[in-house]
């Protein structure tokens, strides 16, 4: 249970969350050091459950920001595609070359409180350019968050645990954030209702601009707790034949950044497309089933908050379960190519539920079908973490995600875009931004699942090779 990665600058501040304990009573140095991760990993999830909600308000608040401020559903697209995905990509790189250079949990607590004056600044949009620029800074601040923690969550935890972590993690995250949808949708309701208890200054904005400025409070203070994160976090660290060394710092023996890419690129492009071609309207489902409750059935932001929020809910109960349950199996069958598997079936899967989108009838219908799609999509989701890890090597850890997240990120901005773009041309069309939808998920479901199908073997004989010389605990 002990941890063979730690800080090779000796104790970071907050690494003292389990030896703050008196002596006389404190568990034994491993128990201690557990407890710490534990703690720790509850408030990587606090801030992630953080970043999903600040997210995720937009798309509540997406239909009266769009009547007040005359926006398109192609600008509305490429709010929620090219402004947070597209600069994310940008900024995602560099923030993993810091985390893997510099404490990580000090990279992590500035994220969050970028995206958090971000999400503030929506509130003070004035223009779609305004508008734009938060969704920037939104993008910037959540791309540390993936490569961060889930080079953390290796530092914190022994190999035998980091399945379970990753899992908890995930799953936890996840339906932290569908309860936090439903909180963000209470709070927008609650928001209307103190008005007249808020300064004259702020008493005469619309209700959507008071539900930004209040979903970004919490950040400071989410920030605050990242940075007393114990349980062996801090700068990345690597066993070289000479002892620890900082991965900032050259070693022999140690593979370097551009010779892993150049011997992998074919193998990580293949597992990039697949995910990324079924993610293109998978992503899309999020930021555009609730204004499809909103605009056809007239569901407003509470409604939304409380439908998504159990829809979410539900569906990643049962989705974390069935992952965890259908990864066993596959590795019973299959062994290695288990996750690729898994993440295959569950993305088309996902993208065939999205058909019976063009059917429904009233919001709670909306809310039923999405909670279906989230069931298969967060099995494969659960599963992903563990891949990434496992095809990186150690000390490289923070920017080859950070490269496989970069990647990607095309697809997510083609997402939101693809979608708005059609629903514009369909507007004549009853149903179009369903039909929308529908056609572009299970488009990219089957292609995604075509080229994952294809790239198997590769992924086999990369997770071999980073295990033959692997150097997490």
């Amino acid at each position: 249970m002990g941890l063979s990665v730690v800080s090779a600058a000796g104790p970071e501040p907050g690494d003292g969350l389990a030896a703050a304990l008196p002596s006389s009573s404190s568990p034994s140095p491993r128990r201690g050091a557990l407890a710490g991760a534990w703690l720790g990993l509850a408030v990587l999830i606090l801030a992630a459950v953080l970043g999903w909600v600040d997210r995720m308000v937009f798309s509540l608040l997406a239909e009266p920001v769009r009547q007040s401020m005359g926006l398109s559903d192609t600008q509305l697209g490429l709010l929620q595609g090219a402004g947070f995905a597209l600069f994310a990509g940008i900024a995602t790189l560099p923030l993993g070359w810091l985390g893997d250079r510099f404490d990580r949990r000090l990279v992590l607590a500035a994220c969050v409180l970028l995206w958090s004056a971000a999400t503030a600044m929506r509130g003070t949009a004035h223009s779609y350019a305004m508008l734009f620029v938060a969704s920037i800074g939104l993008g910037v601040g959540e791309a540390g968050l993936a490569p961060i923690v889930y080079s953390l969550i290796p530092q914190m935890f022994a190999r035998s645990q980091r399945a379970l972590a990753n899992t908890l993690f995930a799953f936890v995250s996840i339906a932290g954030g569908a309860l936090g949808t439903m909180l963000g949708g209470a709070v927008l309701g609650l928001v209307e209702q103190a008005r007249p208890l808020l300064p004259p200054a702020l008493q005469a904005l619309e209700s959507w601009r008071l539900g930004f400025f209040a979903m970004a409070l919490p950040g400071p203070l989410v920030a605050l707790l990242v940075l007393f994160i114990g349980g062996g976090a801090g700068r990345a660290a690597v066993t070289a034949p000479g002892g620890l060394v900082p991965a900032r710092q050259d070693s022999t023996g140690l593979l370097s950044y551009r010779h892993y890419m150049a011997a992998h690129w074919r193998t990580l492009a293949g597992l990039v497309a697949g995910i990324g071609v079924a993610n293109v309207g998978l992503l899309a489902v999020y930021t555009w089933v609730p204004i499809l409750a909103a605009r056809q059935f007239g569901a407003t932001p509470a409604q939304l908050g409380q439908g998504m929020g159990l829809a979410l809910l539900a569906g990643t109960i049962v989705g974390a379960v069935l992952g965890a349950v259908a990864l066993r199996f596959a590795q019973r069958r299959i062994g290695v190519a288990a996750p690729v598997r898994v993440v295959l079936l569950a993305n088309l899967t996902a993208a065939l539920l999205s058909l019976p989108l063009v059917l429904v009838r009233s919001a709670n219908d909306v809310f039923v079908l999405l909670a279906l799609i989230v069931v298969p999509l967060i099995a494969g989701t659960v599963v992903i973490p563990n891949v990434l890890q496992d095809v990186s090597a150690p000390h490289l850890r923070s920017r080859i995600i950070a490269t496989l997240t970069v990647a990607a990120m095309p697809f997510a901005v083609l997402g939101p875009l693809l979608v708005g773009g059609l629903s514009d041309a369909l507007k004549s069309v009853p149903n179009g931004l369903a039909w929308a939808l529908a056609l572009i998920t299970v488009a990219g479901g089957a292609v995604g699942a075509m080229v994952l199908r294809r790239c198997e073997n590769a992924f086999v004989r990369l997770v071999q090779a980073m295990q033959s010389h692997s150097t997490d605990p």
